[in-house]
């Protein structure tokens, strides 16, 4: 829980709302805190019906809980994420346990705090650290029942079942995928089914249904069909089917990237892989491959890929590293222990791509904290290899830690601070600076062929999104008015009339993956 804080609390407060799931997740819930409707799910004037309810539920019980309601920034939609994050932190250890001792469990948990991918899901208000939170409590339970010599107590079912309706309430089919594609390949391997008999208690059964089904009757009655074509046509199977958004890459692309997003317990597991096929017949390489491989498989085969997609699987790899790791190490020949000390080297190099990034845009207030992290990780990283060069297996997993945790602690802070990756933040910044000092209480923002969500979390759900081949319309034009938009070219943008061309803002639009050129408008302060 120590290094979970240490890692996921820099840039907590200071990252920017992030474009585009994140805006959208924080938007509507603020919208339910406004209108108290716990069913309807609306962002901006659309109903959003793609994600069930539980996220938005958390989200807005933490703006209420706040004690500001609507009014609560941005942090407090994002303890959700911290706490489910820190909490599969602490699961990590509960379900390796029974599997590879204490030790090696803590071991394994901490390796995955210090990792690249739970560490940005912690900071960002959405779906992904919460689901994996209910995915670790069904693994815990699974864990258990297939470690166990003897029968085990009922109420285990009961932890399973509201594990898996937790997990469709946040995020419908995912989490019971991981689930159901870990038990499948341990039934066959087991050719026994009597160790899941705790699962089958028709109370708990029961008692999954009854958390998980009322918010979707009610929204089958309020909406129809509505809800399921959205989330299952519209969401889920255009990920299927082909890249949606942009977001296509080749099958092994999750592989090639894990050197990055795994880093730095990636060395670890290079040096696992011997151990772990000796080990293949245990019950506990069975159980963490049938947790990892059919999961992994399946996401490498969906067009649709995004970074944080494998993170359900990263558990059972680090549970692998922490355990296996070592035990490889003392093993491991000259060729072994070199290829682990090179899995070393991606992380770094990333760290040093985006500090050079940072301070070629002349963004030096985020160049300081990323160059201390990247020195202190360097130095950390350099220990690690002396210690795989020198088989100490008692030093390898809290450097490995250490190496992760010192540089993302100051990865992310460094991120909130290159001016480059915010080009709407800064044009509403502009806006609303200029809108104070011409008397306005708060400016009232319209995007004009810039449809980030982003731009409703910081205008207000009413805040008006025109197409770029639409003309603004008049009743634009009012006091207090400050239009985005999106240029398409160098050319500067010949304003309306009633408007008038402030600055430019330049930068990588993060949502849409794309450079954006953003021209600011004054249509209506008073002058």
């Amino acid at each position: 829980m120590l290094v979970s804080l240490l890692t996921f609390l820099p840039g907590f407060w200071t990252l920017p709302v992030t474009d585009r799931d994140e805006a959208r997740f924080v938007q509507a819930s603020r919208q339910m805190v406004e209108t108290g409707d716990l069913v309807d799910i609306r962002l901006g004037q659309e109903a959003r019906l793609k994600k069930p309810a539980g996220i938005y539920w958390l989200q807005a019980a933490a703006a209420v809980a706040s004690g500001q309601g609507a009014e609560a920034p941005l942090w407090v939609h994002r303890l959700p994420s911290l706490i489910g994050a820190a909490l599969s932190v602490l699961l990590v250890a509960i379900t390796g346990a029974p599997l590879v001792g204490a030790r090696a469990a803590m071991g394994g948990a901490a390796l995955l705090a210090a990792g690249l991918v739970l560490g940005a899901e912690a900071r960002i208000a959405k779906t992904d650290a919460v689901l994996l939170a209910t995915v670790l409590a069904g693994q815990a339970v699974l864990a258990r029942l297939h470690m166990a010599s003897t029968p085990q107590r009922p109420w285990l079912g009961y932890a399973f079942w509201l594990a898996v309706a937790g997990a469709v309430l946040i995020k419908g089919p995912i989490g019971p995928a991981v689930l159901a594609l870990t038990v499948a390949p341990l039934v066959l391997i087991r050719r026994d089914l009597r160790w899941l008999a705790p699962l089958a208690n028709p109370g708990a059964i029961l008692l999954g249904l009854a958390v998980a089904a009322p918010w979707f009757v009610a929204i089958t009655l309020r909406d129809g069909a509505a809800f399921w074509q959205g989330s299952v046509g519209v969401d889920l199977l255009p990920k299927i089917a082909a890249g949606q958004e942009g977001k296509g890459a080749p099958p092994g692309s999750y592989l090639v990237a894990l050197w990055i997003t795994f880093w730095p317990a990636s060395a670890l597991l290079v040096l696992a892989f011997p151990a772990l096929w000796r080990a293949r017949a245990s019950r506990p390489v069975q159980f963490l491959g049938a947790w990892a491989l059919p999961f992994w498989i399946l996401l490498e085969a969906v067009p649709t890929k995004l970074l944080h997609y494998p993170l359900p699987v990263y558990p059972a790899l680090a549970l692998a590293a922490a355990t296996y790791g070592p035990q490889g190490l003392a093993q491991a020949g000259r060729g072994l222990r070199l290829a682990a000390g090179a899995a070393l080297v991606p992380g770094l190099v990333f760290g040093a791509a985006i500090l050079w990034g940072a301070l070629h845009v002349g963004s030096t207030a985020a160049a300081v904290p990323l160059a201390l992290g990247l020195a202190a990780a360097t130095l950390l990283a350099l220990a690690t290899g002396r210690a795989i060069a020198l088989r100490a297996t008692g030093r390898l997993v809290p450097l490995a830690v250490l190496t992760g945790t010192a540089l993302f602690m100051g990865l992310f802070p460094a991120l909130a601070r290159i001016d480059l990756l915010w080009p709407g933040h800064r044009a509403v910044a502009e806006a609303r600076m200029r809108a104070g000092s011409a008397g306005c209480a708060a400016p009232r923002l319209v995007g004009w062929g810039y449809g980030e969500p982003s731009l409703l979390w910081l205008g207000g759900r009413d805040t008006p999104l025109i197409p770029a081949a639409a003309a603004l319309p008049p009743e634009v034009l009012a006091p207090c008015t400050f239009v985005l938009h999106a240029a398409q070219d160098n050319r500067p943008t010949t304003p309306p009339p009633g408007c008038r061309a402030l600055s430019r803002h330049e930068g990588l639009a993060i949502g849409a993956g794309r450079w954006l050129r953003l021209d600011l408008l004054d249509c209506g302060v008073p002058r």
